[in-house]
């Protein structure tokens, strides 16, 4: 019995780790996911172009979408993703999303959306990959569109479907990992982060993308200058990835080129992708 998902990574519009309320936005990244179910309780991971990462979160995702339907069976676990790991770009939940649909696909079962989103951040809690549950960044990938969230209460609060745009990230060297995040450090900004969610909810999301930029790129002693540098030429906004160190930046497609250009003097990794309103997909 084999199985195939389908996820999208995200952009951060809000971090929710200051307070517990976030939002994200999809973009058209993609973590593909394959599974194949076995006699016995092993479970194998692959992860194709970083063997190095761990396979604990797929293996999670696995096992509680078994646990769901109370069967017992191991498996072997593929993902392959455009999406790199820990740098803020959502690939933890895009992975656990993929895995969790390609379980599902396998068995020859379906659930609702958000079920599979809860059980997602279930997931990546039993892994040790988030700080807050990350359910904005796993709505985002796996619905599309933009989603401001209550993570803490796995509440969508609000879902706002954004035009088609050009989101280009700068991947600066280095990963961060959940691990490695002061936690209690960062409820020090959660007036700022607030501030940023009203933005948010209140039709204003570029400017929350921003303001949420600028503010934890000072949590994370981070060089806010090329999300400026990205405004200055042309971008509609820009913002911090999660945790960092990718910096995000929204832009209309006829000025791409320019952020991009701007960027390339900075020596870093650039990811050009397009904003996403498409949903994740069980088998393909």
């Amino acid at each position: 019995m084999r199985g195939k998902g389908l996820a999208f990574g995200a952009a951060t519009v809000v971090n929710a780790m200051p307070s517990g309320y976030g939002a994200a936005l999809g973009v058209n990244l993609k973590t593909e996911a394959e599974v194949e179910l076995v006699d016995g309780p092993e479970i194998e991971v692959e992860i194709k172009g970083d063997a190095r990462e761990s396979g604990t979160l797929a293996a999670e995702a696995f096992k509680i979408t078994l646990e769901r339907f109370g069967i017992r069976k191991g498996g072997r676990i593929k993902t392959e993703s455009e999406i790199p790991i820990a740098v803020g770009m959502k690939s933890s939940s895009a992975a656990a999303n993929a895995v969790m649909l390609a379980t599902l696909d396998a068995l020859g079962k379906k659930l609702g959306d958000l079920e599979v989103i809860k059980m997602g951040v279930e997931a990546s809690i039993r892994a040790g990959v988030t700080v807050t549950g990350a359910f904005d960044d796993a709505c985002a990938s796996y619905l599309g569109g933009l989603h401001v969230t209550d993570n803490y209460g796995r509440r969508i609060l609000k879902s706002i479907e954004v035009e088609p745009l050009s989101a280009v990230f700068l991947v600066p060297e280095g990963k961060r990992y959940s691990g490695q995040v002061d936690a209690q450090r960062l409820k020090a900004y959660a007036r700022p982060s607030l501030l940023a969610l009203d933005d948010a909810l209140n039709g204003r999301h570029w400017q929350a993308m921003l303001l949420n930029g600028m503010v934890m790129a000072r949590a994370f002693d981070a060089d806010p200058m090329p999300m400026l540098m990205a405004l200055k030429n042309g971008a509609i906004s820009a913002g911090f990835c999660g945790k960092g160190p990718a910096v995000c930046a929204i832009v209309s497609m006829e000025s791409e080129g320019e952020v991009v250009d701007g960027w390339r003097g900075l020596g870093w990794r650039i990811i050009r992708s397009r904003t996403n309103s498409s949903s994740a997909r069980q088998g393909w």
